[in-house]
């Protein structure tokens, strides 16, 4: 009954999904759930208000950026998005981990070659660290789960501005800045 329990406290929360006849299985939107309880995520109104709207922004903006340093994406570049993405299976602790997500994503607004988006992105992301990425505990683990599945998602990124598709790229821009506007719904 304890593993009962247990199992149903988890689904009603969200991380798993339980599918008659064949079992239980961690949903979707697990990696996010878990991200926002272990980072402690302050997500009260008078903090998730900048977080919601830098989101914006960046839907806004964004897909088109990575669309555009899909177009002839340089050596150095693509050489910079796998280093990116190392130091994000990497990040000692939660903090490191948001940074280096913003740093992979930084890489395509300079590869787009806009001076001012690089400089909007950088509003975008101090906006973001003056709330310690709405973290509140800055030195925590990151799970590997969470690490897994934000590899994931911007490998998927890498790969398109990779394979210069600049329609994949603004695609997989837009799913991955979707899913984190959904995931701060939960």
């Amino acid at each position: 009954t304890q593993v009962r329990d247990a199992l149903l406290m988890l689904q009603r929360e969200g991380i798993v999904e339980r599918k008659i006849g064949s079992g239980t299985y961690l949903s979707e939107r697990a990696p996010q759930i878990i991200e926002l309880a272990e980072a402690s995520v302050d997500m009260s109104p008078e903090r998730s208000h900048d977080f919601h709207e830098t989101l914006e922004a960046r839907l806004l903006i964004e897909p088109s950026v990575a669309s555009r340093a899909a177009e002839a994406p340089t050596r150095q570049f693509i050489a910079e998005l796998d280093a990116a993405l190392e130091r994000i299976l990497e990040a000692p602790n939660w903090l490191q981990f948001k940074e280096d997500i913003y740093g992979f994503a930084r890489l395509y607004y300079v590869e787009a070659g806009n001076d001012f988006l690089c400089w909007t992105f950088d509003q975008i992301v101090a906006a973001r660290r003056a709330n310690k990425f709405d973290g509140g505990t800055e030195q925590a683990p990151v799970a590997n789960l969470v690490r897994k599945h934000f590899h994931d998602r911007l490998s998927k990124i890498a790969d398109a501005i990779r394979s210069e598709d600049p329609d994949r790229a603004r695609l997989e821009v837009e799913g991955f800045l979707v899913g984190m506007a959904a995931s701060s719904a939960l």
